[in-house]
Parts: C-alpha cells; structure tokens; sequence
C-alpha cells in the first residue's frame, strides 16, 4: 500500500515493505484480545488472545503507528494512550508495521526526520477545519513540510500533524502555532467529553464503558503492564524521587517553587547580564555569547536570542517559563535547547528577559533552563528581526581546553579562529547560527 505523506516525510527515503492497513476486531465483551506496550514509535503487539479475531497483519511484534488517520509515532505514553483510546473501536482502521522494519528505520532515519503532534483547543467546525486545512497547505508549501490535520471523526481530539527534515519542522512550528492561534485553535490537551482513554492491555472486561455505533462496550483496562525501562532509566528515577523528597522537606513544591518564594529556588539574577552579541553572516545572523561558566554562556545565548526579537528592557518579568533538552552530543544539546525556546515562544508568544540554568548533567547531555519574561506585545514592545529556525551549521562551543564544532571536539589552540585567544575573563563561549 501507499504510505501515508506523513509516514514519508518523517522517515525520508525509506520504502515500506511491511506497511498494511487493516480494520480492529473489537467484540462488546471480550475487547480487542490484545496486550499492547508503548513506545516512542507507537502500541506494539506484545500478545494475542487465541480467540481476538484480529486480522492477519495484526500480529506478535507488529507495531500499531495509526488509528484513524492519527499517527501514534513520537508520542510519550500518556499522549499515546489518549490518541489510541479516543479513536479505539470496533472496525477503526490501524496502519501497521513490522517493529523490525520501524526501529531499523527510524536508526537509521537519525536526525534528518522529524515528526510534530499538536492537540487543537477551541472548537473545530468543519468551517474552521477547512480554513485551517487550507493555510496549513499552504505553509506545508512554503516550508516544505507535511501538515495535516487528523482524528476529526466522533470524539476524538483533532490533531494538527507536522512532518519533514528536522530543520524545516522546527522552522514551521512558530508559524504554524501563530497560524493556529489566529483561529483559535491554541494547544490544549484533550477535551473532557473525550472517550476514555485505553493503556497497555485491552484485552480484560472490566475497563469503563464506551459507546461505538449505538453498541455499549467496554474499553479494557491494562494488566498491569508498563513500557519497558532501561536499568539506567529506572536509577535516574529513583534519583528523581529522593531529590523530590528532599525538596518536600526543605519546604519546596513545584506551586511555591512557580511563585518564585522558595528558599533558594532560580529566581532572575538582581543583577541582569549582556555578555552576547551578534554576528553578520549573509542572509543569517550568528549569535555570540560568552561567560565565566559554561552554563553562564549557554545562558547568555538564550538571552542573546530572544535580545534579537525585541528590546530587552521593555520586558517586564511578570512570567516564567522552563523547557528541557537533550542531545547525542553537546552541540545537538544546545540546538534543541534553543529550539525548545523557540517553540515555547511560538506557542505562548512569552518572551524571556533573563534565562537561567536549572540543571545540567553534561554526562549525559541534559539541560533544564527557565526563562523569565512577559507575553509579547505590539502596543509595548519593539518588533525586531524574526527568528524563524534554529541551524546546526557553524555551531561552536568553546571551554578553555576545547572548541567543539560540526567536524567533532579538537583541543584549544591560539590560531584557531574563534577559537582562539581568550575573551579576558570568559572562557566560555557558544556560536549559533540562526535562521532570519
């Protein structure tokens, strides 16, 4: 069969050979027989009951990535049990793959794909979804990305779909949450009239009860089943969790801690710095930080960002705002921490006077940052250049011993251009090309 736009332009290249499509066998009392385990990649068949009359192509290690013309690959669980739960019924119609087909791809795939889920607020006429449908063609056109909306039918909440090369999901998503703002269809999560969600296992009869078709059925609870962890996953939870009871102890909760009136809880700096610049680059511009700490210059970097969207001083500090990243390696890191902020500005249009580092374990290439700020306005603050997309390209993070650039980590030298002598007390500094 043919692959799904969405499926193509999230995974570039590769021709599906196990793709089929096919419709759920789910019986008013006995379920859908099946044991489901969730991943990033969608429901894999973990187990059938003998007698759950499912077709063919539904079976052990297959993995379920649609229901309904929703994509269930790139959600996190909770997100995936929604989606699955509100279109799941008897005859919905799934697009299944081999799992071994899917993760091959999707190692493969690397980083050049990408793929966006946004639940729209608001409500959704088949007015507005035709006016929405129709801008959404045309900034899939111009950026040259896939977005489509999806799970329209009965209760299901509809889904905004972005997919295509990395760089181009991440240039659209500001414009596509402008576009969607407009219409008043901001992200929300699911509205309560939703059907009840579905997790791990439906194959029991005790789960609540679903209307399908004027049929009364109950959706089947899970058996106790959760995703697979790995051992390190488990440890850093559990690390998690005694640092949460510390906190609990020493007074600090994530209300309080959000009020800013936590003993020592990241509050904005008294004293505010501007330790970044910018640097011409034809079409583009290249932001330029420095600082007396790692964690000071990707700081600066973050503000030196939002600095070129808009005069800094004219923001008052009424919100904050705190996103997270990760990455293979220390440049991957910082575009998506960047890029993270970038999203939040396109979704809540906050922009961030100061920024602050929360954490940052550089074992394993995790940062949490909270920016500080108010919603942009027109009738208050100035409009400067627009950032549309963060780059890769040219990227460069300096310590006193390294420069770590596209072409991997070399040591410090004297001669090395931008990565040579010393900014006299800060040697830090971070390079990032941005899209203008």
């Amino acid at each position: 069969m043919t692959a799904p736009a969405w499926l193509l332009a999230a995974f570039p290249g590769h021709e599906w050979q196990t793709l089929s499509s096919c419709c759920l066998r789910v019986k008013p009392e006995g379920g859908a027989g099946l044991d489901l385990e969730a991943s990033e990649l969608g429901y894999l068949v973990d187990d059938i009951e003998q007698d759950a009359g499912q077709p063919a192509c539904v079976k052990l290690g297959s993995m379920l990535v649609a229901i309904e013309g929703t994509p269930l690959i790139g959600l996190d669980e909770d997100a995936l049990s929604e989606a699955f739960g509100q279109n799941f019924r008897d005859g919905a119609q799934v697009l299944v793959l081999a799992s071994d087909e899917l993760q091959g791809a999707s190692k493969s795939r690397g980083s050049s794909g990408s793929l966006a889920h946004i639940s729209l607020g608001g409500t959704c006429s088949p007015d507005v979804k035709d006016v929405v449908a129709r801008d959404l063609a045309t900034l899939a056109a111009s950026k040259g990305v896939v977005a489509e909306i999806c799970g329209t039918g009965g209760k299901a909440t509809p889904v905004v779909v972005l997919a295509g090369s990395r760089e181009k999901v991440c240039a659209a998503r500001p414009e596509l949450g402008a576009l969607l703002a407009y219409h008043g269809l901001g992200c929300s999560a699911a509205t309560a009239d939703a059907a009840p969600a579905v997790d791990g296992d439906i194959g029991a009869t005790n789960g609540p009860v679903v209307e399908v078709a004027g049929t009364v059925m109950r959706s089947l609870p899970a058996r106790n089943r959760r995703k697979r962890k790995a051992p390190e996953e488990e440890e850093e939870e559990a690390e998690d969790a005694k640092q949460a009871k510390k906190d609990a102890e020493a007074g600090k909760t994530p209300e309080r801690e959000a009020k800013g009136d936590v003993a020592g809880s990241p509050e904005p700096q008294e004293k505010e710095l501007h330790q970044y610049e910018y640097m011409d680059h034809t079409a583009d511009v290249i932001l330029h930080s420095w600082g007396t700490s790692l964690n000071e210059a990707i700081a600066q970097v973050c503000v030196c960002f939002f600095s070129y969207m808009t005069e800094l001083e004219k923001l008052d500090i009424k919100t904050s705002v705190e996103v997270e990243a990760s990455g293979h390696d220390m440049l991957d890191m910082l575009y998506h921490l960047l890029d993270e902020f970038l999203f939040t500005f396109g979704t809540t249009f906050v922009m961030c006077r100061r920024v602050e580092i929360l954490s940052f374990d550089q074992d394993n290439l995790k940062i949490r940052a909270r920016g500080w700020g108010e919603k942009f306005d027109l009738a208050k603050h100035p409009q400067g250049t627009e950032i549309k997309a963060i780059t890769m390209h040219q990227m460069k993070i300096l310590t006193p011993e390294t420069l770590t650039t596209e072409e991997g980590v070399t040591p410090r030298t004297s001669d090395a251009k931008e990565g040579g002598g010393f900014k006299e007390g800060f040697p830090y500094e971070c390079y990032v090309l941005v899209d203008i």
